[in-house]
């Protein structure tokens, strides 16, 4: 969960100081760089941290998770160009840009300490000590 809350902050720092430094070509592209760096970082964690919570149904979290990512794009592109033929102008898409990346850090905060709960599982314990039928190990443990 630290990776992705670190990755959505970078994002978003990466794209609020677009802002005031996109208008030189080196620190534009610098930030760019980094900014897509981080934000792509983000996408697989979460697949994979959903699919991990999702139990019997990882491929339709799987999909899930991947339609909500086309989703904010679709949404994210059209409150962009509103943003762009607003008075904002320029600033506008940057500006929308950098206040999602920023409302990405709510949920993923919130959810930040229920993400190691039962995190682990046993699936099967031997009760009884000794071989098993059809154990070929030399050698059983007495510790439990």
């Amino acid at each position: 969960m630290a990776t992705t809350i670190t990755a959505a902050a970078v994002t978003a720092l990466a794209l609020f100081l677009l802002i005031p430094l996109s208008t030189g070509p080196i620190t534009a592209v610098a930030l760019v760089f980094l900014m897509a760096l981080a934000g792509f970082t983000v996408n697989p964690v979460v697949t994979a941290l959903a699919v991990r919570f999702a139990g019997d149904a990882s491929t339709l979290t799987s999909a899930l998770t991947t339609s909500a990512y086309n989703t904010g794009i679709a949404t994210g592109s059209a409150l962009a160009a509103a943003a762009l033929n607003s008075s904002l102008g320029l600033t506008g898409p940057r500006l929308v840009d950098t206040v999602s990346a920023a409302l990405t850090l709510l949920p993923l905060i919130t959810l930040a300490p229920t993400g190691t709960r039962n995190s682990t599982r046993i699936v099967a314990r031997r009760t009884t000590p000794g071989r098993v039928p059809g154990d070929t190990t030399t050698s059983v443990s007495s510790q439990h």
